[in-house]
């Protein structure tokens, strides 16, 4: 067996092989031998008829085709072991005729898509400069009062009141947009309840809602902002027709020892006041972790050389676009994004998902992180009975898909603990 190859652009190889006669032959004869086997003729049991009648009754188009496929598959196979290769695709093949005149068996050609070559820049000194940079995690008095102000505001009690709203009460609304005369999208026959004041919508819009009271009927114009997040409303004037279902007064409770016993084991206000800290600093410990695990990883990318595969790419493109449509649909949008919109906006987050991949397994190969046969099994059965109890039974998830989940999981974050220690 003979063979040239020729690597070109995102991961794929080029090659040509040439099987000898003989070598052809080691795949022919068996499948010639076997279909052979079980002509039938009428009058003979199958294997049993003259084997000048017999041949002539042997499909050798379909016996070519079958020993080319052998032969290829085996030769593939070798070529991919002798090069460390891995395909990650199915290949393209294009087969040539035998021409025992030229000492060929079977002649073809092949395009490859193979997991990529990564070669990776100095990460642990990457890992280090960054983590040696974080930042000190401090908690504030006034992020402490927000969020006791949050818990307050959300156990307020609700009074039905029939009076003018004003900034601070809780406002029932439907309403109904238009621009241009047309329905305004995500905003024909909205409903909402909010407080008066926090600035929920649009700037401008509660302001218009404020001294009104339940029942009123009433229209306003707004002028959307130049830099508004969608584009075809930017500077535009939108026509609201607003109806107020009800105002309700709010009472918020007191923060006394009282209070904060009645939502958990609390002995006073000064113990509920450290809880929250406490919360607070973890949940920003968690953020800072996250934000440095981000900044290592694109760091990182910057400066190692990746051949992005264009089917690991595509792949990984087709996944988001349909997560992004399931999302969609749960939000009941009206307006689905066509997929030549989708593929655009998400293609660059698509590559770097990708990058992020390679980039974790090749630290994994070169660290040898790989998580123990016992330490997926419990990741397993973590995962399913935490399904369980969150109502989300697993159950339907097939076992390999779940394995290679788990396992992958459990590989990044070991990734993500060497990297850690390079303080």
């Amino acid at each position: 067996m003979k063979y040239t190859s020729k690597r070109l652009p995102e991961s794929v190889v080029e090659l040509e092989a040439v099987l000898g006669h003989q070598e052809f032959l080691d795949f022919y004869q068996p499948v010639f031998n076997h279909a052979l086997e079980h002509v039938e003729l009428k009058g003979f049991r199958p294997g049993t008829a003259p084997k000048d009648l017999a041949e002539k009754m042997v499909d050798k188009e379909k016996v070519f085709h079958e020993a080319a496929s052998e032969a290829v598959r085996n030769t593939l196979k070798k070529i991919m072991e002798e090069n460390d290769w891995q395909f990650i695709d199915q290949p393209n093949i294009e087969i040539s005729e035998t021409n025992p005149q030229a000492d060929i068996g079977l002649k073809f050609k092949a395009k490859l898509s193979i997991f990529p070559e990564v070669k990776l820049g100095n990460y642990q000194k990457i890992a280090k400069k960054i983590i040696s940079g974080g930042k000190e995690i401090l908690i504030s008095d006034e992020e402490i009062k927000k969020s006791i102000d949050w818990l307050l505001n959300s156990r307020a009690k609700l009074t039905r009141v029939n009076r003018e709203a004003k900034k601070g009460d809780v406002a029932d609304i439907h309403f109904s947009g238009f621009v241009d005369g047309k329905n305004l999208e995500g905003a024909t026959g909205g409903h909402d309840q909010f407080v008066l004041g926090e600035g929920k919508f649009i700037p401008g819009f509660e302001d218009n809602i404020v001294g009104h009271k339940e029942n009123d009927k009433f229209e306003f114009l707004i002028n959307f902002p130049g830099d508004y997040w969608k584009e075809d409303l930017r500077n535009k004037k939108v026509d609201f027709k607003v109806e107020v279902r009800g105002v309700f007064e709010r009472a918020l409770p007191e923060l006394n020892d009282e209070f904060v016993k009645g939502i958990g084991k609390f002995e006073n206000v000064e113990s509920f006041k450290i809880n929250v800290r406490e919360g607070l600093l973890q949940e920003k410990k968690s953020k800072e972790k996250e934000r440095i695990r981000l900044k290592i990883l694109e760091e990182i990318i910057k400066d190692s050389k990746i051949e992005l595969p264009k089917v690991m790419v595509e792949r990984t493109l087709e996944n988001m676009i349909e997560e992004y449509k399931n999302y969609s649909q749960r939000l009941n949008k009206i307006k689905q994004e066509d997929d030549a919109d989708l593929k655009k906006r998400l293609e660059e987050r698509a590559k770097n998902s990708v990058a992020t991949n390679l980039v974790l397994y090749q630290i994994s190969k070169e660290q040898n992180l790989e998580p123990a046969s016992e330490e997926v099994e419990k990741g397993i059965n973590d995962f399913l009975n935490h399904s369980r109890l969150s109502g989300h039974p697993a159950d339907k998830i097939d076992p390999g898909h779940l394995y290679d989940y788990i396992y992958g999981e459990l590989k990044n974050k070991k990734v993500f603990e060497y990297l850690e220690t390079l303080k």
